[in-house]
């Protein structure tokens, strides 16, 4: 059952600069840069050594397949990692193209994983928006609900050992006790005996709170109290969740017929990352078919491309 990520508010209160550049006229400044840039354009001749032109022709590559453009915030780069030599281990390519194909089929195939993970995630999201719907859904929160505010004051007692020092946070404290026993009563299916010992212990509360400061038995009465209800709530939780189980089942068959503008996109960003994929194997199958006459397959070569073509620093 997912849970409300709203936190609650509890409802027992006593708990230099650096100086800009001089301004420079930006017309000037980017005829002079686009010069400069023209100058140095017509004056380059390229990489001359063998090892210089390997590595210039790897540069688009590499800039494709950097980490910033692949992998999102929480994703594992050793993992990333991992999954690329997979491929290049199952497919051995043996020219520096296939390489390159067999890196973009790592990335295409590591896109639908990251996919599969967000679509589950979204029908999981959508089985619970339904599950809040049901009787069973809502008693649930109702208990929750309660739990956490009777948690709230058990734990607020336990923490400060002494009441309210004022008439106004003492009044304060005991209006959040108030408020406590109407959620509890609100409970479905929760015995009236289990919340009364706290409304007498509140009632009593209330009568010896008149004067400028609750005394302290009082006050750990309530705290106890709320100790013994919190308790009861945990049990009936645990056994609502638990005949939550069966109605999930029903549900999850129902959630995958239903409309959901989110999963339709998804699934139309599915269809378009296996159509990419089926291109580059594609691509991959042609590069091979026509190496093969040239180049035999070298698993030394092979482990040297994957190492030229890393994809996550």
């Amino acid at each position: 059952m997912k849970r409300d990520k709203q936190s609650h508010t509890s409802p027992f209160p006593h708990e230099q600069t650096q100086p800009e550049n001089p301004p420079m006229n930006n017309a000037v400044r980017t005829a002079a840069q686009a010069a400069a840039s023209a100058l140095n354009g017509a004056r380059s001749k390229g990489p001359r050594t063998e090892e210089g032109k390997k590595t210039s022709s790897l540069n688009a590559v590499r800039y494709g397949f950097s980490a910033s453009h692949l992998l999102l915030p929480g994703e594992d780069p050793d993992a990333y990692e991992a999954f690329v030599s997979e491929w290049f281990s199952s497919l051995s390519p043996s020219t520096m193209p296939e390489a390159a194909s067999v890196a973009q089929l790592a990335d295409t195939s590591w896109k639908l994983e990251r996919l599969s993970r967000v679509e589950n995630g979204r029908m999981r999201a959508r089985l619970e928006e339904e599950l809040e719907t049901t009787d069973e859904g809502k008693t649930f929160a109702l208990t929750l609900r309660a739990l956490e505010m009777v948690g709230a004051l058990a734990m607020t007692v336990e923490a400060i050992p002494s009441p309210p020092k004022d008439f106004d946070r003492t009044s304060a404290f005991l209006s959040g006790v108030e408020q406590v026993v109407r959620e509890l009563r609100e409970v479905p299916g929760l015995p009236m005996a289990v919340v009364e010992p706290l409304a007498f212990a509140l009632d009593a509360a209330q009568e010896n709170g008149e004067a400028e400061q609750l005394d302290a038995a009082s006050y750990q009465h309530l705290g106890n109290m709320a100790k013994v209800v919190k308790s009861a709530l945990a049990l009936k939780l645990a056994e609502e969740e638990a005949a939550l189980g069966p109605v999930r089942e029903r549900l999850a068959a129902e959630v995958l017929l239903l409309e959901d503008a989110d999963l339709k996109k998804l699934e139309r960003h599915r269809r378009t990352l296996e159509t990419t994929m089926e291109r580059q194997l594609a691509i991959f199958h042609q590069l091979r078919a026509e190496m093969a006459n040239t180049k035999t397959e070298n698993t030394s070569e092979t482990q040297a491309l994957r190492v030229k073509l890393r994809l996550v620093k």
